[in-house]
Formats: C-alpha cells, structure tokens, sequence
C-alpha cells in the first residue's frame, strides 16, 4: 500500500511594514505651506495614522487646547482626545501626534503627491451671523451646514466657507475686512483671535473682535510698510532704532534677513525677556507677549515643551530665575544700558544639609524632567503640579524643611509660596532633608553670563568676538537638528546695536545654522546666539507681525523685546 503523499507546505506569510512616506509640504484647501508630515499605512485616499506637526493642528486648522477635569485636549468640531493619551512623535524636531482619527471622522480627504500632502473639504453654507451681546460682544459665530477648514495665514484668518452677498454685507457693517476667494473667506488681520470649533450644530465662533482693529490697506499688502508708518515706530526711528529686511546671499543661497536694532545706550528702547506673567505653564502669541511689557518690536524666545507647553531652557527677569538653563546650552545675558554678554550657561545648584552632606539640585523651574533633584520656586507659578510619573518632594522655607509631600499630592499640586522652594524628587532618588531639618541652598553660575539681572537661553551659540563657535553637540543638540533647514531667530549685537534677526530663505530653500552664522558675519555681527526658529519664529513690530517661520502666527513659551520706558 502506498504511503500517502506529504502534507502540503505551510503556506508562506510575508510580513510587510507598513507602507510609509514623508514630505515637507502641506496643502490645506489650496494653500502650501512648509510643514513636516507622515503617512503610514492605509490606502491611497485614507492613511492609517498621518502625523502632522501639533503647531500646524492648532495654527491652520483650528484645532483648540481644551481643559477637562482629566486634563488637557484637543478638539476639533467635537472630535476630543486628551493630550496625555495621545502618541506623540518628533518630525524635524516638531512635535506631531496622528490626525488620522479627526479625519476620518469629519471626512476630511487626504492625499499625497511626492512632498506634498493635501487635505481637502467641502466648503460648507454659512447658514447665519449671529454676534455676541454684553460680555460677548466682540464674539462672531458662525452657524454652519459642516465642518470647515479653518487657517491661520500670516495675518489674515482663512475660513473655507460659503457666504451670500448679504452676509458680506454683514461683516462689513460689523467692521470687518474681508475679501472673497474661491470656496473660502478671509477675515483680514485676524489671525491672532482665539477660535473655536463647534459641532451639534456645526459653529466656529471668533472671539475678542473689534472694529477699530481692521488693518488699513496697506497692511493687508505689506506688514513691514504698515509697521514703518505707525507712529510709534517713526518716532523710535528718530530716536535711533533700525527696522529694515536685507537680502544676503550665501553661496547660491538668497537669504532674507528682518532686522529691528537699537543702541546699547538708549534712553528709550531697552531690551528685556517676555516671559508669562504668573504661571510658565501656557502658550501665547508673541503680540500677547509684547503688549504686556510694552515691547514695540519682539521675536519669539527659547525653547520649550510643545505638549507640556513649559520653558526649556534659561529666563532671568529683573534678576529672578523664571527658568533654568538647561545642557549647557548658549545664553545670552545683560544689564540695561550695557554691551550683552553670550557664553554657554550651566547653574550649579546644592542643597547642603546642616551637619551633612551637599545634595546636587539638577534644574531650577524647568520642564526638562530628569532623574535626580529639581528645584520649583514661586516664579514657576502658584502651584507644582507632578511632571513625572515618580516624584515626591520637601518644601523649604526660612532655611528650615517645612514639608513632606507624596506622589498624590503632588499629582493634585502643591502651592509655591513667595520665598519657599520645593525640591521635587524623580525617578526613585532619595529625598535629601526631612522635615525639620535646617538647609542651605547655594547657586553658582558656570559664567559671567548667569550674573546678569537679564537672560535668556536658546542655542546654539553662533558667534564671539567675531569667531565662528558653532559646536551645537556640546549644547546637547541632535545631528539632525544641526544640519536641517529652517527658518531662524537669533539675538546678536555689533560695537554699536543690539539685535533681533529672523531669517528664511528668499527662494525657498531656508538656511542651516552654519549658513545664519555666515550671513550675519556679513552684516558685521560680532556676537550672536541662535533661538527657537522653525514654526516658533517670529517678528512683530507695532503690533503687525512681519515675519513668521511657516506663514502660521504660532504660539510660543517666551520672547525677547525692544520695551519702551
């Protein structure tokens, strides 16, 4: 008898990775703009995760930072998810989390050709205007038939909506400029106002609108000229200050450099840090910013914490520490009236306990979370809320530990009291005092630069004394991020002016560090420290933002200004 033939061979199974591509650019109803993206996985109209920059989200589309009693989220038209339960990942050094999900649900069409990604959506009915009455008076609703895409282009806010000849007429009697484009309308010279999107019925409501706030004509065309016929911005010019756009070139790289400049020595424009006033937690725009200190030209600040929406790196104000340096990274730092002073910048900080050993604090106020010591003051704000998953801490005060507190105590905040410090534990270190226990601490800055009453860090440090110092991974900084293009923001000075620089470039392509550097050795720059460029950068003058990096107004952590006495 025959022996039955061998089974069959399993069958083979191919495991693929999901189909993924990348790009640079964006189209969001029309409009391009630069903006990393990934696509992963799913068919050619529908991907199965699609991350995209969290500042386009918010900037362009009018996703919104909501809080809830669980914690923060971000919303759009209804569509909610907590901050904290979404992945994140880095692209070009941007924080993204997957848009995919909202998409899907509000039938917004994705596609990709080579570097672009382009999202579409119907443009829907404006079914009526409704504006608000009392305390909302300045607010405008719009009742709508769907979702809408909604952006944010320099200026101006984009609403991808259909309106009747009347309901133009009606914003106009609101004292809105406005000006048709195709399937959209665009509400001139309100980037800046804080939105909403709303579902059951679909709304977007615009709030803070006033009409007496409608740029001229000239704006619309041209923020740099409307800014140089404001006259604040006169006035100061007869006083000495520089506010100009120069082109430089680089090798075969046109560059676009906004400069405003004024002297050391002047009696009516001081540069000062803009950081939050009361807590660090929060983003604003940079206008926000500049008003509150009276700045009449600013450009965005250091680092900070897309998610956690916290400072990285060092602010000094008026000689308080709103936050520490971090990884040795540049810094600049000044007294009013004199030269400024850059260098690379740590902050030594102990805690020695009476009869005892001395304890190493790692930050001071900072949102850099790291295992070990860190050190919360009244300047971070009101309360200390956890960072981490593992903390506990001491709270000090006069000299003496004041406090125990555990890890749901923390979770649900601590206050920080005026002249009190709590020294937050992570990871699993020991705590260095108990309770009754007499402690010193001691700060000693690793420069001159840490002495100064002003400071700000960004990094790299790009120049001294007219010497190329560009050595970004001793700042602690990726390869990726040293050799990428982007648009940038530096401060600097000559023998004679302080500086605010942004830069892109003119045809396109945006410098490298190494190409900033050699630029401004052109415009005779001796000392110059880079900041948070990318999507943050920004320059405003008189209210009118000049220059952004992405052609999105984004909201940034901290900045540095021009500030009338």
């Amino acid at each position: 008898m025959p022996l039955p033939p061998p089974p069959p061979p399993p069958p083979t199974i191919e495991i693929r990775e999901a189909e993924q591509s990348q790009g640079d650019a964006i189209r969001i109803g029309g409009i391009t703009t630069e903006g990393a993206w990934s696509w992963i996985g799913g068919n050619q109209r529908s991907p199965r995760q699609l991350w995209i920059p969290l500042d386009i989200l918010i900037g362009r589309l009018g996703f919104h930072r909501v809080q809830e009693r669980a914690g923060e989220a971000l919303e759009w038209f209804g569509e909610r998810r907590l901050l904290a339960s979404l992945p994140t990942r880095i692209l070009d050094d941007e924080v993204a989390v997957d848009a995919a999900p909202w998409f899907r649900s509000l039938n917004v069409s994705s596609s990709r050709n080579g570097e672009v990604l382009s999202l579409t959506l119907p443009s829907p009915r404006v079914l009526a205007l409704r504006q608000g009455k009392g305390s909302t008076a300045g607010r405008l609703v719009l009742d709508l038939s769907g979702p809408a895409l909604m952006q944010r282009r320099d200026d101006d806010l984009l609403l991808g909506v259909r309106t009747t000849p009347a309901q133009n007429a009606q914003l106009k009697r609101i004292g809105l400029t406005t000006r048709r484009q195709s399937e959209s309308l665009v509400l001139m010279g309100k980037s800046e106002q804080p939105t909403l999107t709303l579902a059951g019925p679909w709304r977007i409501v615009i709030d803070g609108l006033n009409a007496t706030q409608s740029p001229s004509p000239l704006a619309q065309g041209n923020p740099l000229h409307a800014a140089l016929m404001s006259p604040a911005i006169k006035t100061a010019q007869a006083q000495g200050l520089v506010l100009d756009v120069r082109t430089v070139r680089v090798g075969v790289k046109p560059l676009l450099i906004y400069r405003a400049g004024t002297r050391f020595d002047s009696n009516n424009l001081s540069l000062r840090p803009l950081a939050a006033q009361g807590s660090q937690t929060g983003l604003r725009y940079l206008t926000q910013l500049a008003q509150q200190e009276r700045a009449l030209t600013a450009v965005n600040g250091g680092f900070f914490n897309r998610v956690r929406q916290l400072p990285l790196g060092a602010i000094r104000v008026d000689g308080t520490w709103v936050s520490g340096p971090i990884l040795n990274r540049g810094a600049v730092g000044w007294s009013i009236g004199q030269p400024l002073l850059f260098d690379r910048l740590q902050l030594d900080q102990t805690l020695e306990v009476a009869g005892g050993r001395r304890w190493d604090l790692g930050q001071l106020n900072s949102g850099y979370v790291q295992r070990g010591l860190s050190r919360y003051t009244r300047a971070w704000g009101p309360v200390y809320t956890a960072l981490s998953g593992e903390e506990k801490a001491i709270s000090i005060r006069a000299g003496k530990v004041i406090g125990l507190h555990d890890g749901a105590a923390l979770i649900r905040g601590v206050p920080l009291a005026a002249g009190s410090s709590l020294i937050v534990s992570r990871a699993g270190v020991a705590l260095p005092a108990k309770p009754g226990d007499q402690v010193s601490i001691n700060l000693r800055p690793s420069s001159p630069v840490g002495q100064q009453p002003q400071i700000l860090g960004g990094g790299p440090l790009l120049l001294r004394g007219g010497q190329v110092v560009l050595k970004g991974r001793q700042e602690g900084f990726s390869q990726g991020f040293l050799s990428q293009s982007a648009p940038r923001t530096v401060v600097g000075q000559d023998d004679k002016r302080v500086w605010l620089f942004t830069l892109r470039g003119r045809s396109g392509s945006d410098p490298t560090l190494l190409e900033t550097t050699l630029a401004l050795q052109q415009l005779g720059i001796s000392d110059a420290l880079n900041l948070d460029g990318g999507s943050s950068t920004t320059l405003v003058a008189a209210n009118h933002t000049l220059m952004t990096g992405r052609g999105v107004t984004p909201r940034i952590q901290n900045g540095l200004g021009f500030v009338r006495p």
